[in-house]
């Protein structure tokens, strides 16, 4: 038999020595993961980056349509409020129209009265006058011809002895 010396076996500890690993696969791989989060840092800032620049053409295109819609309601307001002075205006027409007919109305209504009234006078100061007349003209008979005055010739009788009409007022309307 033979006598071979057996040594313990050790367990390596230096699991962790560099002489262990392969270096360069190392290395390459941590360059690998590297290019890969280079890359997508570089993605998601390209991403932000056309976000950003979206939502910046988006309110500016947002800005010019309300700037349009703006002018077109500010337009529009215009021309509520010109038809609405014009509508006044007519109204106020209107008003002065009919103020105008009432008064040519009324006009026309005093005018038939003032004239109604000037006939009434006229007609009146005739019947005085040939009342004045006819009793200038009996008496001047009763004195040529001696008599004695007559019963109806008492001076509130008219002509012919009948009583003096009473002027008539023009209607009012």
């Amino acid at each position: 038999m033979q006598h071979t010396i057996e040594y313990p076996k050790k367990k390596p500890q230096n699991n962790r020595s560099p002489f262990l690993v392969d270096l360069v696969a190392e290395n390459e791989r941590i360059d690998e993961v590297n290019k890969v989060r280079f890359r997508e840092i570089t993605r998601k800032q390209k991403a932000v980056e056309r976000n950003r620049e979206r939502a910046k053409n988006e309110i500016i295109f947002r800005a010019l349509q309300e700037e349009n819609e703006l002018e077109n309601l500010r337009m529009e307001k215009r021309m509520i409020l010109d038809e609405e002075k014009r509508l006044k205006a007519l109204i106020e027409i209107e008003k002065t129209n009919a103020h105008r007919k009432d008064d040519r109305q009324a006009a026309v209504l005093a005018e038939k009265r003032r004239h109604a009234a000037k006939v009434e006078k006229r007609r009146t100061e005739n019947m005085e006058r040939l009342a004045e007349k006819e009793a200038t003209r009996m008496k001047k008979l009763v004195i040529k011809h001696n008599l004695k005055k007559p019963k109806n010739c008492s001076g509130s009788g008219g002509i012919n002895g009948h009583q003096k009409p009473k002027p008539n007022a023009p209607p009012i309307k």
